[in-house]
């Protein structure tokens, strides 16, 4: 056979393996062990890799890219069954590349050249635990510059540095999940940076999430001076001061309400009182914000001035 007809009939046996259904794929994974399914399919086979992140990473119909069965079996192994922190970050990296390269459209434009090939993808979660670095998030930043919604549960390795870099692309960003920021013995660890950064790219930021923050004064003010859009906050395992509440919520003019999940609220440097979810809504009365909590049975359908609702939760 001369050399067309082999590249011709090789070529059709790839079309062949490219029309496979997901089905069919689907068993055909099962049957790899996880390291190689995850860091190698992708590589393959840019079709096979595409299919491997719908079935595992997404929901039927869904632009949300959901990382979160990276927790469980038969997965956690590779991320979390190592006590080398280089190694999982390295296996980290390979996994990131190999499920952007499986998701970027493919161009003919781009072959050659060493153009950076974005992906249209709007939401991103980024599972508790995993080994995350500035690079990484750089890295999904620079292929996802549309996206509107993320969730970094697990940056308590990210600088103040990479949160910028990573920022810088995402200017259209509208709910932000981003913590811990209490990591002993480090204590609001680059919060400030954070926050900032946030305030400067992120115009249209509507929902913000902090987990494992110290709501002192010091802190709201950040939050009030920088997040001017912000209409939802929500605090998550977070020590809240009196002072620190009474400031957000008489200086944050567009904030519509604050959830609190697992939190403290401090009476002194030794004790507090656990809550396990709390809601405050704001409440507009022509010129006058009042807010009302669900904290207290009794107090439910009553409305108050910040320092009212603050002397009522610290009574």
């Amino acid at each position: 056979m001369s050399r067309n007809g082999q590249s011709k009939s090789a070529k059709m046996v790839v079309d062949r393996w490219l029309d496979l259904p997901t089905g069919p794929l689907g068993q055909i994974f099962t049957y790899l062990n996880p390291v190689d399914m995850l860091l190698v399919v992708p590589f393959v086979c840019k079709y096979w890799g595409r299919i491997l992140c719908e079935i595992i990473f997404f929901k039927k119909n869904s632009n949300l890219l959901d990382f979160g069965p990276l927790l469980f079996p038969p997965f956690t192994s590779i991320f979390y069954g190592s006590a080398n922190e280089n190694l999982k970050a390295m296996q980290l990296m390979n996994f990131l590349m190999g499920v952007m390269h499986a998701l970027a459209p493919d161009s003919e434009s781009d072959v050659g050249t060493c153009a950076v090939r974005t992906t249209p993808i709007f939401k991103i979660v980024f599972t508790l635990g995993l080994p995350l670095y500035d690079r990484h998030l750089v890295y999904i930043a620079e292929r996802c510059p549309e996206l509107k919604s993320i969730s970094l549960c697990c940056a308590k390795n990210i600088t103040g540095r990479g949160i910028a870099r990573a920022m810088r692309f995402w200017t259209g960003m509208e709910e932000i999940s981003y913590g811990p920021f209490c990591v002993p013995p480090h204590y609001d660890l680059h919060f400030s940076r954070a926050v900032e950064e946030f305030g400067i790219n992120c115009k249209n930021l509507r929902f913000l999430n902090l987990t494992c923050l110290e709501l002192n004064w010091q802190s709201a003010d950040i939050i009030v001076r920088n997040l001017k859009s912000v209409k939802s906050l929500c605090l998550g395992g977070a020590n809240i001061h009196k002072y620190g509440l009474q400031i957000f919520l008489s200086r944050c003019k567009k904030l519509d309400g604050v959830k609190f999940t697992c939190c403290i609220l401090k009476r002194s440097k030794q004790r507090g009182v656990f809550v396990g979810e709390m809601n405050i809504t704001r409440i507009q009365e022509g010129r006058r914000t009042r807010w009302r909590t669900d904290r207290f049975r009794h107090a439910i359908g009553k409305l108050h001035t910040s320092k009212e609702l603050v002397d009522l939760l610290w009574k």
